[in-house]
């Protein structure tokens, strides 16, 4: 059932720069390592690749989940605060999923060694193998977490206690809910010989045979390692050798604290279930073993053991499960109800303070040169970053200026779609049948590992971040064009939801300082778009360090895959001040330039407007940016700037996705 409007409000206000920052904070404190960055997204996954974590709050939508969060609850003796309240579900889920990364971070090895050891000798036996770290990962950071630390125990357990009632609805057999799957592709009745095979006859030893066991196997396993308080029937005969021959392995893995011994277990294992791994090239699926690789490598970097930076994972001393102790008996919860029932008062408590909090004051946050890799000639400047306090004064100024513009954005908005769009791919996950597993839900209890790929038309995963050059020759007429195209804009991807945020940036004569002003936000409110009329000009501009500041706030900021840059200049930086080396042509335009190549080798590509005088013949603004800037657009009519804009876009699209 698709989210209401309320519960979406509730989801973009829970995802806001104060609780990612808070959650990022938690992250760095946990493995104790200040580089780690936190983001959220709307993607509904959560990974990390060793250094970053990625959350998505409202994943499967969980926090509205109230038949999941009941049973959950339920099962875990407690009272029904969390069903009954979202924001306090997303607060609970949120630090639940960022514990549970942090700890891979700390324990768990990121290399590429089960695509490179020589068993990964085709798709197929990549994807086993790493199937396996991922079940034993899983397990083992949640058992490390609750024996080396007092406070995660409760987190953890509700964590996998609520994966557990959103993917299953319990039926009483392992056999019903292979059923209940109902897998509609060519091999099924391999499957149901599988699944419903408790006597003593052979099955045939064909190559799907042999794959419907391997995902027999690898699903009971799954469940047997990950939800072990859930008591599974015996396996089916045709996979009950694997499975009791690999048992006492994952055991052992689970509680094995150093993270190479651990993907020796993952070998070993590996190599007692190889009879049940087919040659993928003899497999009668359509196409969904050709898409087995491509998928886990498109999803490398959501995994916890496949990833190319390489990183050993902390050693540690497991004295227990999450579930069970080592003796295999089962551990009291009686403490962890203590906990999560404090821990609910206390996230009540700043759910509150939260609500009482004044939402709309400026904020500022001060950076120097040692936050970035720029040049020595920035050196003691420091960049000031305001989030401006909204002035609602000029809400009607603004709605002056829609109406004013409103067929231009109705026009601009209906084509922009349509220049946008490009083939870009859609992968839906969770579905009983498709083209291709995605290895990551082979644990899902209700069998839905597979994947359906499909190419459309659609608007690409990108941001722009629109940077203005807020120096003091910008004032006037072209400002007044800047601010008419920034609305007009910011309207247009607002309704197409592109992903967008306008800044403007201008460096303080004879201060050591730049002022940033982020007007419209990645995570915007509706209402800081008045901020856009606040769009000024005076002093001058140091935009080699804006720009090192801009790739940093872009990739710290914008949820999305691709990123890009646009700066809008009418000339060449330039700024003064005391104790630094005059920032003028040509030491600045040389500084900028190097800025600039070295964020677009890094990544990040930066597209500059150059706003010439139309009273000037030899457009010294375009050649000055030139200098600086490899892709510069030339625009000599101000009054023209939102479609040149546009057509600029739209080319970028054009040229990078189709």
């Amino acid at each position: 059932m698709p989210l209401s409007n309320e519960q979406k409000e509730i989801l973009k206000d829970f995802q806001s720069e104060r609780n990612r920052l808070t959650e990022e904070q938690f992250a760095q404190i946990l493995t104790e390592r200040s580089d780690v960055r936190l983001f959220f997204i709307n993607e509904n996954k959560c990974f990390t690749d060793g250094k970053n974590i990625t959350l998505d709050p409202g994943i499967r939508e969980l926090f509205v989940d109230r038949k999941a969060l009941l049973s959950a609850e339920k099962h875990l003796n407690l009272n029904n605060k969390i069903s009954s309240d979202p924001w306090l579900a997303l607060q609970m889920k949120t630090r639940a999923s960022n514990i549970h990364e942090s700890l891979h971070i700390i324990y768990s090895n990121f290399s590429d060694k089960f695509f490179t050891d020589t068993r990964a000798s085709s798709e197929i036996r990549s994807l086993i193998l790493s199937n396996i770290s991922n079940i034993i990962e899983d397990a083992f950071i949640e058992a490390a977490g609750c024996s080396l630390y007092d406070n995660l125990e409760h987190y953890l357990l509700w964590n996998r206690i609520i994966k557990f009632f959103s993917e299953a609805d319990m039926p009483d057999t392992l056999e019903q809910r292979f059923e209940q799957a109902g897998i509609k592709i060519d091999t099924r009745e391999a499957y149901k010989k599988v699944e419903t095979d408790n006597k003593d006859e052979t099955l045939p030893d064909d190559d799907n045979i042999k794959f419907a066991k391997l995902i027999v196997y690898l699903n009971y396993m799954g469940c047997l390692v990950l939800y072990p308080f859930y008591e599974l029937v015996e396996a089916p005969k045709p996979i009950a050798e694997y499975v009791e021959n690999t048992k006492s392995l994952f055991s052992k893995a689970i509680f094995c604290g150093n993270a190479n011994e651990r993907d020796d277990y993952v070998f070993q294992i590996f190599d007692i279930i190889e009879p049940l791994i087919p040659d993928d090239k003899n497999l009668n699926l359509p196409d969904s073993v050709k898409d087995l690789m491509e998928d886990l490598r498109s999803g490398a970097n959501n995994n916890t053991s496949i990833n190319n930076k390489p990183s050993n994972g902390k050693t540690v001393e497991v004295t227990r499960n999450l579930f069970k102790d080592k003796n295999n008996e089962p551990v009291s919860s009686d403490l962890s109800k203590e906990k999560l029932e404090k821990e609910m008062e206390s996230l009540l408590s700043e759910k509150e303070k939260l609500s009482l909090m004044p939402k709309n004051e400026q904020s500022t946050t001060i950076y120097d040169n040692t936050n970035f890799d720029c040049s020595n000639l920035h050196k003691n400047i420091k960049i000031e970053v305001i989030k401006p306090k909204i002035n609602k004064n000029l809400k009607r100024a603004y709605q002056n200026m829609l109406t004013k513009y409103q067929l231009q954005i109705n026009s601009y908005s209906s084509n922009i779609s349509q220049y946008l769009k490009a083939d870009i791919e859609d992968v839906e996950e969770k579905k009983l049948f498709g083209s291709g597993i995605s290895s990551k839900n082979l644990s899902d209890t209700k069998k839905r590992y597979w994947h359906r790929k499909q190419i459309q038309q659609g608007i690409p995963n990108i941001g722009f971040l629109f940077l203005v050059d807020g120096s003091g020759s910008m004032d006037g007429e072209l400002m007044d064009n800047v601010i008419a195209s920034m609305v007009i804009i910011h309207e247009i991807f607002k309704r197409t939801n592109i992903k967008h945020s306008i800044v403007e940036h201008r460096a303080i004569y004879d201060e050591p300082k730049l002022i940033h002003n982020v007007l419209v936000d990645f995570q915007y409110r509706n209402e800081e778009s008045y901020n856009i009329l606040g769009l000024k000009a005076d002093e001058g501009t140091r935009e080699g360090f804006s720009l090192y500041w801009a790739e940093k706030y872009l990739k710290k900021n914008c949820p999305t895959e691709y990123k890009t840059i646009i700066m809008i200049s009418d000339g060449a930086p330039a700024h003064k001040c005391e104790g630094t080396i005059d920032y003028v042509p040509p030491v600045s335009i040389k500084d900028t330039a190097e800025a600039v190549k070295k964020i677009t080798r890094r990544g990040t590509p930066i597209i500059a407007i150059a706003l010439n005088d139309p009273d000037d013949d030899e457009d010294k603004c375009y050649e000055l940016l030139k200098m600086m800037y490899p892709d510069v657009i030339s625009c000599d009519d101000i009054s023209k700037l939102t479609g040149q804009l546009l057509r600029i876009i739209s080319r970028f699209f054009q040229g990078r996705f189709n």
